[in-house]
């Protein structure tokens, strides 16, 4: 319950009484009914935007409204950590048609900002978010973890997820015909060529010595669909791309780990993070899945039947193939 030791701070910001007043008597008072406490929360929820919008942008802030803002954010994320303790997976089955629509990470934030307002931010707060440093931003992304972390903690709605993930990605039919075609493809971030029964993936990023970033993650997901689907390769093979950098031109470089400029630059999204690793880095140990059948998590797995959604390929072999940091190798997947 909201008491005086919580209100005081926000008070002390200077923030009227009465928009104060407010965000108290929308308190919510969960039922454990799912619509009506999805109303209840996204009625507090705005009334907390609505604070947090009164207060000066984060870099401008003094002291008692930097502590007002933090009290504001404190409140208003343990009401989704309650909500969703009680309400994930019914929210997941209504985003998913009772999950029998796959939903990638970032589609499924967003859906979620539209079905439950509040519960992550709308795609206007993560567009202001964009444009500031990192280091005043003012976090809402969080609330994306929030989120994330509740579903991927049911083992129904998270393996579901970390299927979804596993998906080819709606490209990879177009580009498995060009390379059978060509022999190479060009994705910019990344290029793709078939030498014998090897499939060769070259990431790129010269400017910033091949790192991570926005600007490489889809090209590079793309690339390993399309090396693991492709008939004709026994082996796929991922380094990074000659630099032009004058201290390393002419050198290969697998790549400088995350973009730490775009991050400091705030540049990076939170949903980066994860759709890095439950989508391509998990197709390294996985392979493709198919959508028709569910048959491991995230994190075990189960046997490979022939309705398996996996590659034949034992786990311990696709774990032995890796060659970190210059060459990664993975064994081809079902090619369905």
């Amino acid at each position: 319950m909201i008491g005086d030791e919580i209100t005081k701070p926000i008070r002390a910001a200077g923030i009227e009484p009465a928009a104060v007043a407010a965000w108290i008597a929308a308190e919510p008072n969960r039922t454990g009914d799912y619509d009506c406490d999805r109303e209840r929360c996204s009625q507090f929820w705005s009334r907390s935007h609505e604070l947090i919008r009164a207060l000066p942008p984060k870099p401008a802030r003094n002291g008692a409204e930097a502590a007002a803002a933090d009290t504001i954010f404190a409140a208003a994320r343990a009401q989704r950590e309650h909500f969703l303790r009680g309400h994930v997976e019914s929210i997941y089955d209504r985003l998913t048609n009772d999950r029998t629509k796959f939903m990638r990470i970032d589609e499924l934030v967003a859906a979620a900002a539209m079905a439950v307002p509040g519960l992550t931010p709308t795609a206007e707060q993560i567009a202001a978010e964009s444009q500031r440093l990192q280091r005043d931003k003012d976090g809402v992304e969080i609330d994306q973890g929030i989120f994330l972390a509740h579903v991927l903690a049911s083992e129904r709605a998270g393996r579901h997820l970390c299927h979804a993930m596993l998906l080819r990605r709606p490209e990879t039919t177009e580009l498995l015909a060009k390379l059978e075609a060509d022999g190479a493809l060009d994705l910019g971030a990344a290029t793709i060529e078939r030498r014998g029964k090897a499939t060769f993936v070259t990431t790129k990023n010269p400017r910033f010595l091949n790192a991570e970033d926005q600007t490489t993650l889809d090209a590079t997901e793309m690339a390993v669909d399309v090396a693991i689907l492709d008939p004709a390769t026994e082996i796929a093979v991922l380094r990074g791309g000659l630099l032009d950098h004058p201290k390393y031109r002419g050198r290969r470089v697998f790549g400088s780990g995350i973009n730490l400029t775009r991050i400091y630059g705030g540049r990076i999204p939170y949903l980066w993070f994860l759709q890095r690793d439950l989508g391509f880095v998990h197709k390294f140990l996985r392979g493709v899945a198919r959508p028709e059948a569910l048959r491991t998590t995230c994190t075990g797995m189960a046997s490979r039947s022939p309705g398996s959604p996996w590659s034949t390929a034992s786990r311990s072999a696709a774990i032995a193939r890796f060659c970190w940091p210059w060459t990664t190798c993975w064994p081809p997947a079902t090619r369905s």
